[in-house]
């Protein structure tokens, strides 16, 4: 089964006793974006704004729901200060791109096709979020993607931001 790898990942990463929590400094990453696989997204070059970073995979039903949800909520707050990168975790890059032909979005994706990022993130399950400060540091954690997440997102962001 396509998905046995991911699973044994995630379950191995719930057990970490080093988890991620609100207040620490988010991990530094620097992947290739699925469109252009020669282009490099790194957090650091969002330094100063406010960040949803973003862990998904195809196969996520709330995946579904939360992308077009977090491209509202892009488009909302961009010109404030406020971005989205989106982390890819299919095995198969082709499963990326069909889920993109049906929810495109404008905000950056990148791939973390050997699970090192979502490992140091300590990513539970898909999708898992974070909104990371201007200073870098982790202030919301979602696990899934739900109303009440949506609304606490938003608040945390429109808080961050100080609009």
């Amino acid at each position: 089964m396509k998905y046995t790898s991911l699973f044994s990942l995630l379950i191995a990463f719930s057990f970490n006793a080093f988890a991620i929590d609100i207040n620490d400094k988010a991990p530094e990453f620097k992947l290739d974006a699925i469109k252009n696989a020669s282009q490099k997204i790194a957090l650091s070059q969002f330094q100063g704004k406010v960040v949803y970073v973003d862990f998904w995979a195809s196969w996520c039903g709330p995946c579904k729901r939360s992308f077009p949800k977090l491209e509202a909520l892009r488009t909302k707050y961009k010109d404030k200060g406020f971005e989205v990168v989106a982390i890819n975790m299919d095995e198969n890059i082709d499963d990326a791109h069909d889920f993109l032909k049906q929810f495109s979005v404008s905000f950056p994706i990148v791939r973390d096709a050997s699970g090192a990022v979502a490992e140091q993130y300590q990513v539970k399950g898909m999708p898992s979020g974070y909104v990371i400060d201007q200073s870098g540091r982790v202030n919301y954690i979602a696990e899934g993607f739900d109303n009440d997440d949506e609304k606490a997102i938003e608040e945390m962001v429109d808080a961050l931001i100080g609009s």
